[in-house]
C-alpha cells in the first residue's frame, strides 16, 4: 500500500511513478496552470469577520463530522447554493502556519478558556509537528505549540510527502464540558538523525499542554512462526484520522511507500483515555514476502457503528483469511478490535496486489438508515481499482467469485481515487458523492428497498485531477435550495476549492485558488475541507483559507 499520504497542504502526497504500472493508475505528473481565480477577500477587513453565525454553533471534533464518516454537516443554517455563487461569499481570511497541513481542520464551539472568555476554537496540525489553536471569529492566535522534531522525508526514505513527515492523521477531540475537552493525536518525530519516535498525545484544548504523559506507539506481537512483530517507526506512520467511542480510542497504522513489505504489518491500537495501550490488532499473521496490509485509507478514519464496531479498509498485502492475514479487505471487528467479524475482498485481489492497486487507498462509509429502508445496513467503499462497492454493514460479503458477496460492485469510471465518499439526505433522498482521478463528481441516488442500489443520477462538470477528490457537505437538514458539496480539486495548480449546488451539480458554483505547487511542499494535495458555523476552512501549503459571507 503505498501510503499516500498528502502533504504539504495544498499540495499533499506525490506517489512515485514507479507504483503504478497499469494505465488506468497513471503516475502523478504535476498538475496543469490553474484556471481557478486568485481568492480576492471581500468587504472591509472589520466586516470580514462581524457577520455573526445565523444557527446554533457546531462542534467538529472528528473526521468528517461523525462515526458513520458521512462528511455531511447537517446544521448548516446560514450557507446555500444561492449565497455560495454570490458576490457576498468569498475569502475571509488566510491563517499562516509552519507546514504540510494534511489533517482536516476542527472546531470546538462556545469554549470556556482558563481566563473565563468564551472561544470558537479552531485547531489546526501541521507536517511540522505544530499544533495550533485560533479564534473561530476573529482568527487571533490563541495558542501553539510544537510536539518535536519532524522525521525529514530523506531519512525516512519515502518522498509520498516532501519535506517532512509530522501530524499527518486527523486529531479526534473528546469534549466533557464548556471548558474541558481533550485533542489526541499522532506526532511522528526524529529528534536525532536517523532516530525516529512515534508518540500518542492527549493536549488540552485550554492551552495545549499534555493533559497525561505522552505514550511511544511500539505495539509488538508472535507472528505464526514465532517471530516477533513490531512496528517500524521509519516505515510507519499514522495517516488515518484517529477515532474514539466509549472510552476507547482508535489509531490506524500504515506504512511508507510499501518500505520493507517484508516485515512490517497493519495494525490498528486501542487505547484509552490514558493512552494505555488496551489492544493491538494486527493484519498479518503469517511469515510471507508481502505482509503490509496497512490501515492509512488516504486519511479517513476507521467508521464505527451504534454498536461500537469498528471498520477499515486495508491496502496491498497477503490475503489469506484462515491464517488471518487480511490484505485488500474491508474489515469490521469488535470494539475491543479482539478479531475480524466480518470481511469483504474483491475477487481480483492477486492482481491488485502485483500492481499496487491498494482497495485501501479509500476509506469505508457507513450509510445512515434511509426511511423506510428494507435492506440490512450499508456501507460503501472505494480505492485505486475504481469499483464502487455496496455492502451489508451485517455480513460484508467475505472473498467470492465476481464479487457476489458485495450487494452491488460498479466500475468504468475514472482513474481511481485516493480519498473517499461523502453522504447527503435531501430532498431527493439519500445521495452518495464521489469523485474519483479525471472524472467529474458524481452522485449516487440509493434504494434502501430489499435489493439496494446505487445509481449514478448527478454529475459534475469538471475533471477532478490525480486521485480525485474527497468531498463533503453542508446543508440545513433536508431543506430544498440548502445542500452544498464542497471539495479541494487537484485538478490544476495552484490548487482550489470547488463548491457545487447539491441537487444538480453541474458547474462549480464557486471556485477559488486556496494552495501553490512549490518544490518545498509538491506533491498531490489529497485534503478535505471543513464547513461549519457559515464558514469553509480549505487547507494549502502552510495556510489555511478561510471563506464566507459578509454583512
Amino acid at each position: 500500500m503505498r501510503i499516500v499520504a498528502s502533504v504539504c497542504l495544498a499540495m499533499m502526497l506525490a506517489r512515485p511513478a514507479l507504483a503504478d504500472p497499469l494505465p488506468r493508475h497513471p503516475a502523478p505528473q504535476a498538475p496543469a496552470p490553474s484556471t481557478l481565480p486568485e481568492p480576492q477577500y471581500i468587504g472591509d477587513a472589520l466586516g470580514r469577520l462581524q457577520r455573526p453565525y445565523g444557527g446554533t454553533p457546531i462542534d467538529v471534533t472528528t473526521y468528517h463530522y461523525d462515526q458513520s464518516r458521512t462528511g455531511w454537516n447537517a446544521a448548516e443554517t446560514d450557507l446555500t447554493p444561492a449565497n455560495v455563487a454570490s458576490a457576498k461569499f468569498g475569502l475571509l481570511a488566510t491563517l499562516e502556519v509552519d507546514g504540510n497541513v494534511l489533517a482536516q481542520p476542527l472546531l470546538v464551539s462556545g469554549f470556556v478558556m482558563p481566563d473565563g472568555s468564551t472561544h470558537d476554537v479552531l485547531i489546526a496540525v501541521t507536517g511540522h509537528n505544530s499544533v495550533y489553536a485560533f479564534d473561530a471569529r476573529s482568527y487571533v492566535r490563541l495558542w501553539h505549540v510544537r510536539l518535536g522534531p519532524p522525521q525529514s522525508t530523506a531519512t525516512v526514505g519515502c518522498d509520498d510527502v516532501r519535506p517532512e513527515y509530522g501530524i499527518s492523521g486527523t486529531p479526534v477531540i473528546v469534549r466533557t464540558g464548556p471548558g474541558s475537552a481533550t485533542i489526541f493525536l499522532v506526532a511522528a518525530t526524529e529528534p536525532q538523525t536517523g532516530t525516529f519516535v512515534t508518540r500518542l498525545h492527549a493536549l488540552n484544548l485550554a492551552d495545549g499542554a499534555d493533559a497525561v504523559p505522552a505514550r511511544i506507539i511500539a505495539p509488538a506481537t508472535k507472528l505464526s512462526d514465532g517471530n516477533t512483530l513490531r512496528f517500524d517507526p521509519q516505515s510507519q506512520w499514522n495517516r488515518a484520522g484517529l477515532a474514539y467511542n466509549n472510552g476507547s480510542l482508535y489509531v490506524a497504522i500504515g506504512s511508507h511507500c510499501d518500505n520493507k513489505a517484508w516485515r512490517i504489518s497493519g495494525w490498528l491500537l486501542r487505547y484509552n483515555a490514558s493512552l494505555q495501550l488496551l489492544h493491538a490488532f494486527h493484519t498479518i499473521e503469517t511469515p510471507a514476502p508481502l505482509k503490509l496490509s496497512s490501515i492509512w485509507m488516504t486519511g479517513f478514519a476507521p467508521a464505527i457503528d451504534a454498536s461500537g464496531n469498528v471498520f477499515v479498509v486495508t491496502g496491498n498485502g497477503s490475503f489469506a483469511p484462515g491464517a488471518h492475514d487480511w490484505g485488500q479487505s474491508v474489515l469490521k471487528l469488535p470494539p475491543t478490535l479482539a478479531g475480524v467479524s466480518t470481511s469483504f475482498t474483491p475477487a481480483n485481489f492477486a492482481t491488485l496486489n502485483d500492481n499496487d492497486g491498494d482497495f485501501g487507498s479509500g476509506g469505508v462509509m457507513l450509510l445512515p438508515p434511509a426511511a423506510g429502508q428494507e435492506a440490512p445496513p450499508l456501507a460503501v467503499a472505494m480505492g485505486k481499482p475504481s469499483v464502487l462497492y455496496l455492502l451489508s454493514q451485517n455480513k460484508l460479503g467475505g472473498m467470492t467469485a465476481n464479487d457476489a458477496g458485495a450487494l452491488q460492485a460498479q466500475s468504468g469510471f475514472g482513474q481511481g481515487l485516493w480519498g473517499g465518499p461523502a453522504y447527503y439526505n435531501g430532498p431527493a433522498g439519500p445521495t452518495v458523492f464521489t469523485q474519483t482521478g479525471h472524472d467529474v463528481l458524481r452522485g449516487w441516488a440509493l434504494a434502501a428497498g430489499a435489493a439496494p442500489s446505487l445509481t449514478n443520477t448527478l454529475t459534475g462538470t469538471p475533471l477532478g485531477g490525480y486521485g480525485g477528490a474527497l468531498p463533503i457537505v453542508s446543508s440545513n437538514g433536508a431543506a430544498a435550495g440548502s445542500g452544498v458539496v464542497w471539495l479541494i480539486s487537484r485538478a490544476a495548480s495552484p490548487f482550489g476549492l470547488e463548491a457545487y449546488d447539491a441537487s444538480r451539480l453541474g458547474r462549480p458554483i464557486f471556485k477559488a485558488q486556496i494552495g501553490t505547487w512549490s518544490n518545498a511542499g509538491q506533491g498531490n494535495p489529497f485534503l478535505t475541507p471543513m464547513q461549519a458555523n457559515g464558514r469553509v476552512y480549505a487547507p494549502a501549503y502552510k495556510l489555511i483559507r478561510v471563506f464566507g459571507l459578509v454583512p
